[in-house]
């Protein structure tokens, strides 16, 4: 096979996720998995793995890991989903995503793989297999893997050595058609990536998430190390990012005594923690105007963005941008956001890359915003007129927030640029 182009290349990823509609949503298993990493050559079993579940703040977290990793002069590879700018973002090598011309390269020669062996992958396990793959042949010293949706039956959890160090981020309400709809529930799939003898980083959380998680990890005669709340500190980081930040340094310290890594100097600790992650507290600056950027899509991550934004902007009340996937519950997010901003533009998208994503009607988001009491509401069904009305608006500082894959689609709008 031979792809020689980004385009091309989305357009084969594509037709994984065209071929297998049944490889998602409540279907997902490890059964497709192990057939794909055993025609693979199972690189999982030859990699020091990072293994990233939770609800919010994965991504920031397999950000900062692998930001502190590298620091110590290590190689690493680094995994997350979904991307935001480029699929590229989903294989990173020192933080680094494969340029369009070797992920295209390396691509064509795993799909010849994939198709030899008759596999019938979803997208997601195509691509997390793929980057595994990779990260073998680029001899990578860690691999930094950011489950797709749970942790028990998602495709990451094919890792399973027992040097694994399993990171569990903040669990809430999120994905419930599919995980379940208690926490207790949720937890279960979450803490089900640790594997016997792995090492779990987590904070305390409430007790119906604990006793699973206790529960668990005895089962897997796993090692529970509860990590401390980051003592306060000035900082312009967001306070959310400084606390997935400190729970990637916990492990870090961990694996630099286990494994004898360089201790970090102040100077690089403060680099790590000034990594830029697409999406999440993004700021850009056009025509003398602040854009923050958030993909904040359900009640924990919202309370955490506005809490973190209104200390970096005291008293600052700004326009939002707002667009949702039809999977999320706006009506649990408008109350959170009218005491936040007196002006909101709605808007739709459209995206694709496990799965076609479809958005929520605005006309429906404007309705709950109205009803929630908020003072101006403006819908617009094209997107390109939505931020040209937000660049339009009066405020200094707007907010674009509630998909990933909304700023995904506007990062790079020439309204920005």
């Amino acid at each position: 096979m031979k792809i020689r182009n980004l385009t091309e290349a989305t357009a084969a990823l594509r037709s994984y996720a065209n071929r297998n509609p049944k490889a998602i949503g409540k279907n997902f298993t490890l059964e497709r998995v192990r057939p794909l990493m055993k025609a693979a050559g199972n690189p999982q079993d030859r990699l020091k793995v990072v293994h990233i579940a939770g609800t919010s703040g994965k991504t920031s977290t397999a950000y900062f890991m692998a930001a502190l990793l590298k620091g110590s002069g290590k190689k690493i590879g680094t995994t997350v989903s979904p991307h935001i700018d480029s699929v590229t973002e989903r294989i990173q090598i020192n933080s680094v995503p494969l340029s369009d011309e070797e992920f295209c390269s390396e691509l064509a020669g795993f799909l010849d793989i994939v198709e030899k062996a008759g596999q019938q992958p979803s997208y997601f396990e195509l691509l997390y297999a793929f980057s595994l793959w990779v990260f073998e042949r680029q001899e990578v010293d860690y691999a930094v893997l950011e489950t797709g949706l749970g942790g028990l039956y998602d495709a990451t959890n094919i890792a399973g050595r027992p040097d694994k160090v399993c990171i569990i981020t903040d669990i809430g309400m999120d994905h419930t058609s599919v995980l379940g709809n208690t926490l207790a529930k949720i937890a279960a799939q979450k803490i089900g990536i640790v594997h016997e003898g792995n090492a779990i980083f987590m904070y305390e959380q409430g007790a119906e998430v604990m006793n699973v998680v206790r529960a668990w990890v005895a089962e897997k005669d796993g090692d529970l190390h509860l990590v401390g709340e980051q003592p306060p500190e000035a900082s312009h980081i967001p306070d959310y990012q400084q606390r997935n930040w400190f729970l990637a340094y916990n492990v870090y310290r961990y694996l630099e005594k286990r494994d004898g890594l360089k201790h970090l100097t102040r100077q690089v600790l403060q680099q790590t923690r000034e990594v830029l992650v697409p999406g999440r507290m993004d700021v850009r600056e056009f025509q003398g105007k602040t854009f923050v950027m958030d993909g904040a899509h359900n009640r924990q991550k919202m309370t955490a963005f506005i809490s973190s934004f209104q200390k970096l902007y005291p008293g600052v009340k700004p326009a939002v941008l707002l667009g949702m996937k039809r999977t999320k519950d706006h009506d649990d997010l408008t109350p959170l956001l009218v005491p936040f901003a007196d002006r909101f533009i709605v808007t739709s998208f459209d995206s694709s890359q496990d799965t076609k994503i479809i958005s929520t009607d605005p006309k429906l988001i404007g309705e709950s915003l109205r009803q929630a009491g908020a003072k101006e509401v403006q819908v617009f069904a094209d997107q390109n007129e939505a931020v040209q009305a937000l660049v339009d608006a009066p405020e200094t500082v707007c907010v674009i927030t509630g998909s990933f894959y909304l700023i995904g689609r506007i990062r790079n709008n020439k309204h920005l640029a």
